[in-house]
């Protein structure tokens, strides 16, 4: 059985979303949203964080119900999505960052999951045939008797596609898909992409990285404030303009490249001799004060190990760490605290954050100490420091009561930053700081750095997207297998296409 096989006949929309509206107690999320997705098309949904982007992919998905509206299917009329289980049972599935497979279950019983019949009537080298059948196109190197909790992101990704499929899917969503893989990986992935394109199917696909949406997108819808601001065809308008439209304001200034300052950087801050830690072998660097120093790496190549040992995370085994010229011993984070270290972690959700608490308290979450006295902490100090860097750093809402959780990515990342300036760090540890964050969101968190590093500060940034690195980094590290191969001087001739054989150099050997 082919993909093609299990398509319909192009036609009529594969679906129409009409005046979707959703508004969660006061807040309005979505305004009256159309969207019609047709056969055989990529349709890109783009907007700021907040925009309305998940909103609507969760009412598609059957996670939530529209206040006013219709959505209808090719061939079921109007339909009410009740749940995860009832979209893919209408042929409707959603493959995100934080994917619905059972990791103890093999391959195929994942393909069938939540197909009671299938799991419990069909003998088991029966289903393996089905779903080897199923995988032959889309990824015949995938063993159906593995578990799935075995498997790469970019696998598991593929088992969700095929788990739809299974179901007879004509619609798949991916939400910002490619932020945890490689660049193969990625490349893989948008051939998939362009098969089930082929095969008729209709494809949603959210992403902050425009280069990935001009690269695979037929048509893109453009929302801002729950609004649609636009739909047309990709190729109609350059990228200046959709940004302008995603963000409402003009963002051109963030499109070139910064100033670099490592001629007229002050002394070493951060000084590194042959640091050695269970996954990174040596490494020698410096990074002076004022500058920004770029980290890049295929995934695995020890790029986030590097500053997870510098933070106290993960034990260093021999070498040295000097902080100011000073050498220093840091064997946890309340010791690189201690000496002035900040650390922003690529797992913000899980490893920096607690949703359910709000900003003020997430705000303190480093700096008890600073706003305590005699052991008890003095509230109106902290609310006043959290209230001038959000007024500063223009985190909203502004309401420091609110859970941090219900913040958009970029809020939540400045309040992270909000944290970190409290402690009067001079040294910035920032891991992926723009994942998973609006193009307006992003170019603030470049402003963020950019200033840190005129301040005074070294600012170490690990990023998998090489034109960041280009805007913002004065020289560049490039890491594969846990060493610091070499470090360029950044310019205006280096070029992503240089960066990317220096990264490979090893793996294509």
């Amino acid at each position: 059985m082919t993909i093609a096989q299990i398509s319909r006949d192009a036609g009529e929309p594969l679906m129409a979303m009409r005046a979707i509206e959703k508004s969660y107690g006061p807040v309005v999320v979505l305004k009256g949203v159309d969207l019609i997705l047709r056969p055989g098309e990529v349709h890109g949904l783009l907007g700021e964080n907040g925009a309305g982007k998940s909103t609507l992919m969760r009412i598609v998905f059957g996670l939530a119900q529209p206040d006013r509206g219709t959505i209808e299917l090719a061939g079921k009329g109007t339909v009410r999505i009740e749940s995860p289980r009832h979209a893919l049972s209408l042929g409707i599935g959603l493959v995100s960052q934080e994917l619905s497979l059972v990791p103890q279950l093999d391959v195929a019983q994942n393909i069938f999951l939540g197909s009671t019949q299938a799991l419990h009537a069909i003998p088991r080298p029966e289903l393996k045939r089905k779903a080897a059948e199923i995988l032959a196109e889309l990824a015949p190197h995938i063993d159906c008797s593995a578990s799935v909790g075995s498997l790469g992101m970019a696998d598991r990704q593929l088992v969700e596609i095929a788990r739809t499929l299974a179901r007879g899917g004509e619609i798949i969503a991916f939400d910002e898909p490619t932020s945890s893989l490689t660049p193969t990986e990625q490349e893989n992935l948008f051939k998939v992409i362009a098969k089930l394109r082929e095969a008729g199917k209709g494809i949603i696909y959210i992403s902050h990285r425009m280069s990935e949406i001009r690269a695979i997108c037929d048509v893109i819808t453009v929302l801002r404030d729950g609004q649609v601001i636009m739909t047309d065809r990709t190729d109609a308008h350059d990228t200046d303009t959709i940004n302008s439209m995603i963000t409402g304001r003009e963002l051109s200034n963030a499109t070139s490249r910064a100033r670099h300052a490592s001629q007229s950087a002050g002394p070493d801050l951060l000084s590194l001799d042959r640091l050695t830690t269970d996954r990174v072998k040596s490494i020698s660097a410096s990074v002076k004060a004022g500058e920004i120093f770029g980290l890049a790496g295929l995934v695995g190549s020890g790029r986030s190990a590097l500053l997870r040992a510098i933070f106290g995370i993960d034990p260093i085994r021999s070498g040295h760490l000097k902080v100011a010229g000073r050498e220093v011993t840091i064997k946890s984070p309340s010791d690189a605290i201690a000496q002035g270290v900040a650390y922003l972690p690529e797992d913000r959700r899980g490893q920096a954050v607690v949703p359910m608490m709000s900003i003020e308290s997430n705000f303190g979450l480093v700096s008890l100490s600073r706003y305590s006295r005699f052991g008890f902490i003095d509230f109106a100090r902290r609310r006043a420091a959290i209230r001038k860097l959000s007024a500063e750093l223009s985190i909203k809402p502004r309401n420091i009561a609110v859970p941090l959780g219900h913040l958009s990515g970029g809020n939540q990342q400045k309040v992270i930053i909000a944290r970190w300036l409290a402690t009067n760090a001079k040294i910035y540890l920032f891991d992926e700081p723009t994942r998973g964050i609006d193009v307006g969101a992003k170019a603030e968190i470049y402003e963020l750095l950019q200033r840190l590093a005129a301040e005074g500060a070294a600012v170490v940034v690990v990023s998998s997207e090489l034109p960041e690195l280009l805007y913002l980094a004065d020289r560049i590290g490039i890491m594969e297998d846990g060493h610091l191969n070499t470090v360029i001087e950044n310019s205006e001739t280096l070029t992503e296409d240089r960066v990317m054989k220096l990264m490979t150099a090893g793996v294509a050997q």
